[in-house]
């Protein structure tokens, strides 16, 4: 079984905005973990009784806008910087329960405004449904709970999107070179409550441990709404998810095993 999962867990999970492109910086510290022998992205759980937790701190800068049709607009200087807390706790050997993301944003356009508060919660289970071959299969839930400030900066800097949110995914990873290279990919779909759209969603990364406590990886995931039209509550902010595929790329710490 070891050979088949990433030797180490992952404590850099970057998420980019729906800003893009931007000056990015992630860093990423593993506060606490009991050895989780998987990788807490993609389709491996942690493993019956063992937890994770890290807190991420981002930083975003950027003069353009992807708006949700898909135009890039130039706007004033926009910063973000978000501080968020993840943890994972393994139920059983198959189910985790999972924190996916407590956070706290701000955000500021220059010569405009800025605005600080609670970012939305979201909080799920991830269920490892088996093994096929060489190749490790998952379904992950997640809620999203309306707990930040759609009213932030006058409605245009909002620490949340207001609404009830979740999706569910369904993926599959494996690993290569006895754990030192691993890859997944899964694909889901996302409801939004109010008059935001559903949406297609997808999401794969490629990961190379460089060191027992370095890992270095890339990522590409995406967003694909339904319907090509916004909606008239749309708007291209950093707040919730954006439309359209975004590429990350990371070099990071890792938990100790």
């Amino acid at each position: 079984r070891d050979h088949l999962l990433p030797r180490r867990a992952a404590a850099l999970r970057v998420r980019k905005a729906a800003v893009k492109p931007a000056r990015f910086l992630a860093l990423v510290v593993a506060l606490a973990s009991l050895a989780p022998t998987a990788s807490l992205a993609g389709p491996w759980a942690i493993g019956k009784g063992r937890t994770y937790f890290n807190f991420a701190y981002e930083r975003l800068d950027t003069t353009r806008l992807a708006t949700p049709d898909g135009t890039i607009r130039e706007i004033p200087r926009f910063t973000l910087d978000p501080l968020g807390f993840y943890g994972a706790f393994g139920v059983s050997e198959q189910l985790t329960v999972i924190v996916d993301r407590v956070g706290w944003r701000r955000t500021e356009i220059d010569e405009c405004d800025s605005a600080a508060g609670l970012e939305d919660v979201r909080a799920g289970a991830h269920w490892q449904l088996g093994r096929r071959g060489d190749w490790e299969l998952a379904a992950r839930g997640i809620v999203q709970a309306p707990t930040g400030d759609v009213t932030k900066g006058l409605g245009v800097l909002p620490t949340g999107s207001g609404v009830w949110e979740g999706d569910v995914r369904f993926g599959a990873g494996r690993s290569w070179m006895r754990g030192e290279l691993y890859g997944y990919g899964e694909v889901g779909h996302l409801a939004r409550g109010g008059s935001l759209r559903d949406a297609l969603v997808y999401e794969s990364q490629l990961g190379y441990w460089l060191h027992p406590r370095l890992l270095v990886g890339a990522t590409i995931r995406g967003v694909q709404p339904y319907r090509s039209e916004p909606d008239d509550d749309a708007i291209g902010s950093p707040a919730g998810l954006g439309d359209g595929a975004v590429a990350d790329h990371w070099l990071g710490p890792a938990a100790p095993q």
